[in-house]
């Protein structure tokens, strides 16, 4: 018969080994902080580069983009569905839409070619160009639906901080306009510490006080 110690050592609560995680959380936690953190930097200092293209399509309408900044705008027009569109027009027409071409092709050429801070080249919004352009735009939107061709340009404005100026005085020769009555607009904001490129242009970026 066990002894009356051995029995009273059964109900003996039992020593049980157990590891505490509060150092290992800690640790873990202390460096999600320290990568965010550093994150946040990168994202504020470091300017993320989106490509500009000269060709932005959805479905079948292509976007006139005007880039607004601090100094002016920046017109980036599209081209490569005009040739099409040109091939099916009669002869009046064709000739109008070869115009067209050749002047677009002289501006996207330059923003190509050009070598310094692109945001150079901002100008201030000429109002007889934006007529020109609102008038160019709806030409070309006529002439694709009398012909049946899925074609349709619209104005797609990408808006710089403090580029509101350049963009209001754009809208306000828009509201005495008639052909602005026919086209679509799209806006769309752009963050300061964004920089541009035009396939391979050097960038558009922000230098001292201005969004570039």
């Amino acid at each position: 018969m066990a002894s009356r110690a051995s029995r009273y050592a059964r109900y003996l609560p039992e020593n049980k080994l157990e590891i505490s995680l509060f150092p290992f959380l800690s640790i873990f936690l202390c460096v999600m902080g320290v990568l965010s953190f550093i994150n946040i930097l990168s994202s504020i200092n470091t300017p993320q580069k989106i490509e500009m293209t000269t060709e932005l399509e959805q479905g079948y309408k292509v976007a006139f983009q005007i880039f607004s900044l601090p100094d002016g705008i920046i017109t980036v027009p599209p081209l490569s569905r005009l040739v099409a569109l040109q091939k099916i027009v009669s002869i009046e027409t064709s000739d109008q839409i070869a115009q067209i071409i050749t002047r677009r092709e002289t501006v996207v050429n330059q923003l190509k070619a050009y070598k310094g801070q692109l945001g150079d080249l901002a100008s201030d919004p000429d109002v007889d160009d934006i007529r020109a352009y609102l008038h160019e735009i709806r030409f070309i939107n006529e002439a694709a639906l009398k012909h049946n061709f899925l074609y349709e340009e619209f104005l797609l404005f990408g808006i710089y901080p403090d580029g509101g100026k350049a963009y209001h005085k754009v809208r306000d020769v828009m509201m005495k306009s008639q052909d602005a009555n026919s086209i679509s607009v799209g806006l769309e904001p752009l963050d300061a510490n964004w920089t541009l490129n035009i396939n391979g242009t050097p960038a558009l970026k922000e230098t001292g006080a201005h969004s570039k």
